[in-house]
């Protein structure tokens, strides 16, 4: 009788574990295929990201549309997503374009305010560029220049 029951649990411990490996399996399995989708929908976030920093526009808007020589005046930029953005600085920009005077620091909203004080009558260029750190395996850097002439008058 004890040879019986001892058999019987045998089986019993047998078909419990072979069941628990098979669930175990099935479980890994449904991980891989979750982590392979994770993946291509991870790599499709950042290319959409990207692309859309490549696709960004900045807009200059004013108040008034000339400005007084040697008073501080405003500018308001937008660009033109109306959502969040990824993180971004402002600079001015030298003679050839390139990021010169850090302005703005690690920026989201998909606006800013420029003060500036013009110092000559005249047209005067507002030159900026919104610069983007992307997160790919170059760590590639997006440069979204903007370019506004405003009036200047005494």
């Amino acid at each position: 009788m004890k040879n019986i029951i001892l058999v019987l649990i045998l089986i019993f411990l047998i078909c419990f574990v072979s069941c628990n490996e098979y669930k175990i399996s099935e479980l890994n399995n449904q991980i891989s295929k979750l982590e392979i989708q994770n993946k291509k929908l991870t790599d499709s976030i950042s290319k959409s990201l990207y692309y859309k920093v490549l696709g960004s526009n900045i807009i200059g808007l004013t108040a008034k549309s000339e400005f007084t020589i040697n008073e501080k005046s405003e500018v308001k930029f937008l660009f033109n997503y109306p959502e969040k953005l990824l993180t971004y600085n402002v600079y001015t920009t030298s003679i050839d374009g390139k990021p010169d005077e850090l302005i703005y620091k690690n920026l989201t909203d998909n606006e800013f305010i420029y003060n500036f004080v013009p110092n000559k009558v005249g047209e005067h260029d507002i030159k900026l560029v919104a610069v983007f750190k992307m997160n790919n395996k170059e760590n590639e850097e997006i440069h979204v220049p903007t370019n506004l002439s405003v009036t200047v008058k005494k």
